[in-house]
């Protein structure tokens, strides 16, 4: 049977791997910047698949927006982007009841959206830059 003492340091190592694993998943939205209504942060994690990059953007809003009856404060979304042609596309959509991405979900789809291309000076450019540069 465990001492007390004994089960203390157990948990306190058990608490310090949750936190480790929690910052470190957290640790790869990179903050984009945002206004009034939302701020924008990219997962600095790519998965590349040739000339494709695929890529999550999170939206992070100040004011709960509805879903049917529901509310979200944030938008998970996955692009897939081809490089060389400049086109995007949604491939993964996911709303949030709590800032950041966290507590219930409210709403998510996994459908894949047609291809677009990506116009110019607009927040799609910015982050079709980051996905295929940093693939690079």
């Amino acid at each position: 049977m465990q001492t007390a003492r004994e089960s203390s340091v157990g948990m306190s190592k058990y608490l310090l791997v949750l936190l480790l694993v929690c910052t470190s998943a957290s640790a790869a939205w990179q903050n984009l910047g945002g206004d009034v209504n939302e701020s924008a942060y990219v997962d600095t994690v790519v998965h590349r698949d040739r000339d494709r990059v695929k890529m999550w953007a999170l939206f992070d809003l100040k004011a709960a927006h509805a879903f049917g009856d529901m509310a979200y404060l944030s938008m998970k979304i996955q692009r897939e982007y081809h490089c060389r042609d400049k086109k995007s596309r949604i491939v993964a959509m996911q709303a949030y009841a709590k800032n950041m991405g966290e507590g219930e979900l409210i709403y998510s789809n996994n459908t894949r959206e047609k291809w677009q291309a990506v116009q110019s000076d607009s927040v799609e450019e910015m982050l079709w830059n980051m996905a295929c540069k940093s693939s690079a």
